[in-house]
């Protein structure tokens, strides 16, 4: 009976701070979703003066995605961290407190009363948006402000991989690559002190869904990815997920962009058609004839080049004709074995040729898809070493704007930029008439079976 009551009141006064804890951690991830610009302002198109689209809004836009500042327009933006805003700086006075910080992001008014330039919108905010942008603040650019997949301790990383249907041999190997990548910088105590985990999902079931299935769990990036882009739609969740997804493995027509959340290893189909159109068009002889995988299909002849796909049409050509050129991406590569021995023959690859020479070891790490998986590992931990520890969404796609040329083995770099999203250029193997073939045939195959059309 008597002390009951004690013990009530302890219970009653922790279960009151376990709720104000979580109710600050849901309005300290309400700031920093409409901070980054995961989620728009109520009054979306109103939410300022300019009527600004909302996408438009994010406060990361100018003042960065850690709150580092930087410039817009021409004029620096000031940094929004705690530990920079309620500090004096450039000869004005510190923020005293909460409702300054409040009346320059609703009234544009600065440090000594005076209206901030006109860059700065006038944001028009509810209560509860004012109370999450001013909980987020303070974790800015800390330790604590993790986006999801990143603990004090592990980073989560994901990969979509084909590991059932025809492709699953490469898809399997793929992943085994990529653990191992991983493996190697765990073994050296991991990056900036975090060791990295891997899950993988078999994109058979579509990337969506895969996505769906970590709902509880999402990783901090996907790396590595493999699936076919053409029926996936991929990209589109990503921007939805606000998930990055480096050194992947898709094959794409077109290349990212650089707003885009994907970048690639592989050359894109577009840049590897146009290789092999300029091989073809210095044929000495007799006719020229392409075979580029893809779509959308290039015109049937174009600059003198006849585009077909192996079969009847092929043949024909092939056998009515004892000399030519004949050039080809890699899904074809065993379909152009059987060439008469007249012609010349052009592979134009979306990697390195290196990749599917002849490994050492044993036949796993022989394997060019075991390599592609290392790679995109080793890749990844590059970037999240040049990132820091203080990590966002976008922040291994920010460090290719200026990862330029990076070398993941030796004579085996990898070339991104601001512009630029896609890691290697195409290569070009030519054979003159005679010739043996330059590639492993097995290995060319081998990889042509799961570079998905």
């Amino acid at each position: 009976g008597m002390n009951t009551r004690p013990a009530l009141l302890l219970a009653l006064l922790l279960a009151t701070g376990a709720h104000a804890a979580s109710d600050d951690a849901a309005l300290v991830r309400q700031g920093r979703a409409l901070y980054q610009g995961h989620k728009a302002f109520a009054a979306g198109i109103d939410a300022t003066r300019l009527r600004l689209p909302p996408d438009m809004l994010a406060c990361a836009r100018c003042h960065g995605a850690i709150g580092e500042g930087g410039r817009e327009g021409g004029q620096p933006v000031p940094p929004l961290r705690a530990a920079a805003l309620y500090q004096p700086r450039g000869g004005l006075p510190a923020w005293r407190a909460d409702d300054d910080v409040l009346r320059a992001i609703t009234q544009g008014l600065g440090r000594d009363g005076r209206p901030l330039g006109p860059l700065m919108p006038r944001f028009a905010l509810r209560p509860d948006e004012q109370a999450a942008l001013l909980a987020y603040l303070r974790h800015l650019g800390t330790e604590a402000d993790a986006p999801p997949g990143v603990g004090a301790d592990r980073i989560r990383l994901g990969s979509v991989l084909p590991l059932t249907g025809p492709a699953a041999p490469s898809g399997q190997v793929l992943a085994a690559g990529l653990r191992a990548g991983l493996a190697e910088a765990n073994a050296r105590g991991g990056v900036h002190g975090r060791q990295l985990e891997l899950d993988v999902a078999d994109a058979r079931a579509g990337v969506r869904a895969a996505l769906n299935a970590w709902r509880e769990r999402p990783p901090f990036a996907l790396i590595g990815g493999l699936w076919n882009e053409s029926t996936e739609a991929a990209d589109a969740v990503l921007a939805e997920r606000h998930l990055s997804h480096v050194a992947s493995l898709v094959v794409r027509v077109q290349p990212p962009r650089a707003g885009d959340w994907s970048a690639d290893l592989l050359a894109p189909l577009q840049a590897q058609r146009a290789v092999l159109g300029e091989a073809l068009r210095d044929c000495p002889r007799g006719p020229r004839l392409g075979l580029a995988h893809g779509e959308p299909a290039v015109p049937a002849t174009e600059h003198g080049v006849r585009w077909l796909t192996p079969g009847l049409a092929l043949e024909r050509v092939l056998s009515e004709n004892p000399a030519g050129c004949i050039g080809y991406t890699l899904p074809y590569a065993a379909a152009a074995q059987a060439v008469p021995p007249g012609w010349s023959r052009t592979l134009v690859l979306p990697m390195p040729g290196e990749l599917l020479q002849a490994g050492g070891g044993d036949a796993l790490a022989a394997s060019p898809w075991y390599r592609l998986g290392q790679l995109s590992a080793r890749l990844t931990v590059e970037l999240l070493s040049r990132a820091g520890r203080v990590l966002h969404e976008r922040a291994l796609l920010a460090q290719l704007d200026r990862l330029n040329e990076f070398e993941l083995a030796p004579g085996l770099s990898v070339h991104y930029g601001r512009q630029r999203r896609h890691a290697w250029s195409p290569q070009r193997v030519t054979l003159a008439p005679g010739d043996a073939t330059a590639v492993r045939p097995a290995a060319a195959s081998q990889v042509s079976t799961a570079v998905i059309r």
